[in-house]
């Protein structure tokens, strides 16, 4: 029976090549810097849109005239109505496509937001089932924005770097939080001037977003994680995994 060779004095283990750059800092390291900042802009983009004006429509609709009671039935009836079309978010990203899906529900919150700007709550001719049916919708798209942020992310990076790339994901949504926060302590983004401002602020980092996924996001339906590592990042992918022995000279 054979005996494996000890290294001798002049081997040794060394890592893969980038290994010392797992985690955080290689996020932002080429080949995955593209695909961090576009889970970072869309993740931000979504916080804006929840924090910096999702949160502020009771306010909205009262200041438009609606009364504290109405604006809230206003509220439970859109994200009643909501309910059942989020079962579409999961059928759209595992069985059509979810980079298209992505791309679609963002520019849907997009619309969605420019459809507040166009309706004009605080005009005494708005109509209050199209303002349900808006903010319905909105409830339907930004709800499918965030969904879908997790599972991309999770797909996108390799296995050492996944926890990491989710982990940034989930804050990004957070920061956008903390920005439409300050921004409207700082009055950028404010009730007192209408839904109007607001809503065409915080619409614009999300076209952005649906933009960048557009033409830098990944196709994942129907590929093994595998597959796409090697697709996309084949240099990182193909990289042997384990120790290496490095003989002497």
């Amino acid at each position: 029976m054979e005996e494996t060779a000890e290294p001798g004095p002049h081997e040794e283990e060394i890592e893969p090549p980038n290994a010392h750059y797992s985690g955080l800092p290689q996020l932002f390291r080429w080949p995955y810097v593209w695909q961090t900042f576009t889970v970072l802009l869309y993740g931000l983009a979504w916080g804006l849109v929840n924090w910096g004006f999702i949160a502020f429509l009771p306010t909205f609709l009262q200041d438009a005239g609606f009364g504290a009671g109405t604006a809230s039935t206003l509220l439970f009836l859109g994200a009643l109505i909501a309910i059942p079309a989020t079962v579409l978010v999961a059928y759209a990203y595992g069985m059509w496509s979810s980079k298209k899906s992505m791309v679609l529900y963002a520019a849907a919150t997009v619309a969605c937001l420019l459809g507040f700007a166009i309706l004009n709550p605080d005009s005494p001719q708005a109509s209050r089932v199209a303002i349900v049916s808006i903010v319905a919708l909105l409830f339907i798209a930004s709800g499918g924005v965030i969904s879908m942020l997790s599972p991309y992310t999770a797909e996108i990076y390799p296995t050492r770097l996944r926890g990491t790339g989710s982990g940034l994901s989930a804050g990004s949504s957070k920061l956008g939080g903390f920005i439409g926060a300050v921004g409207t302590v700082a009055g950028i983004i404010t009730v007192s001037t209408g839904i109007v401002a607001p809503a065409i602020l915080v619409s614009i980092p999300m076209a952005l977003a649906a933009v960048v996924v557009a033409a830098k996001g990944i196709e994942t339906r129907g590929r093994r994680l595998e597959e796409i590592a090697e697709g996309v990042l084949p240099d990182v992918a193909r990289e042997p995994v384990g120790p290496w022995v490095r003989p002497g000279g």
